[in-house]
């Protein structure tokens, strides 16, 4: 082999192990879970195809609609609030004050902390009665509060088990009350907003700061850039974090395992799409249902993100 068959082909070599294992890691799996979608097969006995039998029985099942529904619960709460704490937490670390460095790496620090160990960690904290923090509110004074005398308690009828408001009246019960378990699972999800704030730190530090001086010159305060300059130069960030956290929540997983053991209570409320597909296909052995589920997991997350591309046409900015 010559320098120029070196020149032409080396590079092709260096990836070369990168391309195997996404094809055997990534697209064999997938090409293998549409295929285990239309079997009726328990890893025991030999497969039996159903064709599509799987995919109608999903939407006839009552766990279906009620993990599809939580996961969707979780999504609208966990992204807003994930979204808004990494550009807060981005916003105060842009700040050119001493060590500043310092400060980014301890917010950055839970982003690559093992999530199983932290996780366990906080299902501690969150114990009802003797954890930290139920021991904590007590003896600040928080459970019954003033605050609970105004804050209404909405609750969402139909069994649903999710309250708006139900925190300073009494002590809730965390994780083990049915009315804010799902509450409390995105209040931990707030622990990991380290990699969207790292992301809208870079976004940040990208706006020129001739615009900044140009709305000075115009007479913008603080409240008048950040509408005027920051927000527009950081939708393309603000939309890249969307479409991420969007995905992230609805394959919320590992979160829902540790804080119900598996099980997706109390009374289902931690019930998460995935859990199901995982219980469906490990703790049941039903591979051809738990295959159809992930496939309809993902047109759905499809359609999410067709959607926000659609409608990012009208508020992103490239420019």
């Amino acid at each position: 082999m010559n320098a120029r068959f070196w020149k032409r082909w080396g590079g092709f070599f260096f990836i070369l192990p990168w391309v195997v294992g996404f094809f055997l890691f990534t697209i064999g799996p997938l090409i293998a879970s549409a295929h285990y979608s239309l079997l009726d097969w328990d890893m025991l006995a030999a497969p039996r195809n159903v064709g599509l039998q799987n995919y109608r029985d999903l939407f006839v099942n009552p766990d279906f609609t009620w993990s599809l529904w939580r996961t969707a619960l979780y999504a609208l709460m966990a992204v807003p609030v994930t979204m808004l704490g990494s550009l807060l937490v981005a916003m105060l670390l842009n700040q050119k004050v001493p060590g500043i460095t310092i400060f980014r790496t301890v917010y950055y620090l839970p982003a690559v902390t093992s999530g199983v160990a932290m996780m366990i960690l906080w299902k501690l904290l969150f114990r009802p009665d003797t954890g930290p923090v139920d021991w904590a509110l007590t003896k600040t004074g928080v459970y019954g509060a003033l605050m609970a005398h105004w804050i209404p308690g909405f609750t969402l009828h139909g069994g649903f088990h999710f309250q708006w408001f139900p925190l300073l009246d009494a002590q809730p019960g965390w994780l083990s009350s049915p009315d804010w378990a799902l509450q409390t699972m995105v209040l931990l999800s707030v622990w990991g907003l380290g990699s969207g704030m790292i992301i809208y730190l870079a976004g940040l530090q990208g706006i020129p700061d001739h615009l900044y001086e140009a709305a000075e010159l115009d007479g913008s305060g603080a409240w008048g850039k950040f509408i005027n300059v920051t927000i527009p130069m950081l939708t393309p960030t603000i939309f890249f974090n969307l479409i991420m956290n969007t995905i992230g929540a609805f394959q919320a997983f590992d979160q829902a395992y540790i804080l119900s053991s598996g099980l997706g209570g109390p009374s289902r409320s931690l019930l998460m799409y995935v859990l199901l597909a995982y219980n469906t296909a490990f703790k049941f052995l039903k591979i051809g249902p738990a295959a159809a589920m992930a496939w309809v997991l993902f047109f759905i997350i499809l359609a999410l993100t067709a959607i926000n591309f659609y409608v990012g046409k009208k508020w992103v900015h490239y420019d």
